[in-house]
């Protein structure tokens, strides 16, 4: 008997009833309705804070904006003056450089390297007289 019963189930799952498809045509005013229904239940069971903890958490969270942005603005301020001082640095070297430049195109600099270059190529051909 127990055999027997366990070959009904197995045919039982491999023919599976054949079910007509319904089609679902709800209403949808009554999904709404539920839906509206079920959003009042859920918010009686909200516990709500009381306005004294509502007062002293909002005294809380503007403290800690106000100290935040201070930090801010100090870390910003004190980057904008480190960029400032790098600039004015590298403007003071391009500085040293121009002025370094113009020195050394000044025509008296030109006319000593000139006369040490005669000097120098004359004392080989007076060396080779002697």
């Amino acid at each position: 008997m127990a055999e027997e019963k366990k070959a009904e189930v197995k045919e039982e799952k491999k023919t599976p009833a054949k079910k007509p498809a319904k089609k679902n045509k709800t209403n949808p005013f009554k999904s709404i309705v539920s839906f509206f229904k079920s959003v009042k239940s859920e918010g009686k069971k909200v516990v709500w804070a009381k306005p004294k903890d509502v007062f002293r958490n909002t005294i809380i969270v503007l403290i800690v904006v106000f100290i935040v942005g201070l930090a801010i603005f100090a870390v910003d301020t004190v980057l904008t003056k480190g960029m400032g001082g790098i600039k004015d640095y590298a403007a003071s070297l391009k500085e040293e450089t121009t002025v370094s430049e113009e020195a050394d195109t000044d025509s008296s600099a030109y006319d000593v390297v000139e006369d040490a270059v005669e000097e120098a190529a004359e004392a080989p051909a007076e060396d080779a007289a002697e």
